[in-house]
């Protein structure tokens, strides 16, 4: 069969059970297999499988029918320019934690040397990004899976800033005197969503970490315990940068403000939702 065939079975294959975008996923597979861009693999239609091509390609058919996501299916999710190793062991980066570095880069663009600190690292893919785009910076990431911290270090290695990450297993927040007042920037993308509402989750999502989604009855212990502890880590004037779930905007900004943080405020992503809450230590 070639690889237009390939492509219609596995798209009806996926359609069946209900797969999102089923066509997009079939491409998307089939490129990887190949080796080849998406739109490559789409107009090769006349390109033979090889044995080992299509019995690859049709085992990542049948996963991806169990709703399994693709960036643990192919393993890696690019991320800001980067090819970042995946695994179930840390969420699957996504667009809005790419916003996320993004703001936090324009926070602390004018600190010549700035010290960071990531709370719950995953896959590290904020920390490298974050690295590459301040080569000056210092970063210590921390998460609470030791699986995680060890897929970081590896996507670290990879990109070539290892040197200027330090990975380590933390609870949130510790009374480490080496880190207080040690931050420019404190950074997190924690568990956010209700505990209510992760079972009701797409199946994809459902598959990562529920340590890494499940942010208490309302979504916010973990934020209320970082915005809590933040003030003692960062430096006078530091800043506080959090992803948030988009109904979380006002309660957030609302703990920020009576923790102290002045210039408090929400951005919206590029779908127009809240999610990025900001605030900044005022100057002693």
């Amino acid at each position: 069969m070639d690889a237009a065939g390939w492509l219609a079975k596995a798209e009806s294959f996926l359609a069946e059970r209900d797969v999102p975008e089923a066509r997009a996923s079939a491409e998307f597979l089939l490129a990887e297999v190949l080796g080849v861009g998406r739109g490559t693999a789409a107009a090769r239609g006349e390109r033979a499988l090889t044995e080992r091509q299509a019995f690859q390609f049709w085992d990542w058919v049948k996963r991806r029918g169990r709703r399994e996501p693709i960036a643990y299916i192919v393993g890696t999710q690019p991320f800001l320019g980067l090819d970042l190793e995946v695994s179930r062991d840390c969420l699957i980066p996504r667009p809005e934690t790419e916003e996320l570095v993004l703001e936090c880069e324009r926070l602390i663009a004018s600190v010549p040397a700035p010290k960071i600190l990531e709370i719950g690292t995953g896959t590290g893919c904020a920390a490298i990004a974050l690295s590459q785009l301040l080569p000056q910076a210092t970063i210590f990431a921390t998460d609470v899976s030791d699986k995680a911290l060890a897929l970081a270090l590896k996507n670290a290695i990879a990109h070539n800033v290892h040197h200027r990450i330090r990975f380590v297993r933390e609870d949130l927040f510790s009374d480490r005197q080496s880190l207080r007042g040690w931050a420019d920037l404190v950074v997190s993308n924690p568990p956010y969503v209700p505990s209510r509402d992760v079972d009701r989750l797409e199946p994809e999502v459902r598959m990562e970490p529920r340590l890494a989604l499940d942010g208490g009855p309302d979504g916010l212990d973990a934020i209320r315990a970082i915005v809590a502890g933040a003030p003692k880590m960062l430096k006078s004037g530091g800043a506080l940068a959090l992803e948030i779930e988009e109904r979380q905007g006002a309660a957030v900004s609302r703990l920020l403000n009576a923790a102290g943080f002045s210039g408090v405020h929400v951005r919206k992503d590029a779908s127009g939702r809240d999610r990025i809450a900001v605030g900044r230590l005022p100057e002693k």
